[in-house]
């Protein structure tokens, strides 16, 4: 295979890579904490907004397709470039050298974060069979034995900053490299529009936590229709 195949190759890996993490892991990223802050609400919205979507048909075929392998290709690659990529923020103190940085650093925490978030959640709920109408009763039960405990609000709100981060600041960065922001000046404004959309996303999955740590509510499973 000859360099320009290969540096052909490498680029499209690179664009998917920043594709990927648009769409669809970071609409997933919304549509997840915007479903999770209906918990605010109350626990019954919450609970049949579980109970649509673990009843949803193919949806073991879904999550496979349009969110693990995206996610986990996305996060392969990521750590290939954060293992090839070469920053010095202290050497060359730059801004834009320090947001490489932390979209790097972020996003070695969120997979980390993912790790553990879908073993405490996702593995257990498949493994115990609770799906469909019982799914919602199982995760609620689970987040309110999470957030009993400083250790799991801890967790979980250095895993949402860094989420919403590494989404708002990615946005930016594929922008500019897809050619949708052009010029110092309007990449400069979309960089406040980006951090202003990733502090309201920060604030919804905080006040979820929030709401679970002060209001552990528990519900019966729901009976289908």
């Amino acid at each position: 295979m000859d360099k320009k195949t290969t540096d052909q190759i490498h680029y499209l890996i690179l664009k998917t890579h920043s594709l990927t993490g648009v769409i669809p892991v970071g609409a997933f990223l919304v549509l997840h904490f915007s479903i999770n802050s209906l918990r605010t609400v109350g626990v019954w919205p919450y609970q049949i907004s579980i109970d649509i979507i673990n009843n949803l048909p193919f949806l073991i075929w879904i999550e496979a397709g349009f969110i693990i392998a995206p996610l986990m290709f996305h996060s392969l690659v990521g750590f290939y470039i954060y293992f090839s990529g070469r920053s010095n923020p202290f050497r060359y103190n730059y801004p834009h050298n320090w947001m490489y940085t932390l979209q790097r650093l972020s996003g070695a925490v969120v997979f980390a974060f993912l790790i553990y978030h879908l073993a405490t959640t996702v593995v257990p709920k498949l493994w115990y069979g609770n799906t469909q109408f019982e799914a919602a009763p199982y995760l609620i039960y689970v987040m309110n034995q999470e957030f009993k405990s400083w250790d799991g609000r801890i967790i979980y709100a250095i895993g949402i900053v860094a989420a919403t981060f590494h989404f708002s600041s990615g946005l930016w960065g594929f922008c500019i490299s897809w050619g949708i922001l052009i010029g110092r000046r309007a990449q400069t404004n979309a960089g406040y529009i980006f951090a202003l959309f990733g502090l309201v996303l920060t604030v919804m999955g905080l006040s979820t936590v929030v709401e679970f740590s002060l209001h552990p509510v528990g519900v019966e499973a729901t009976e289908p229709g």
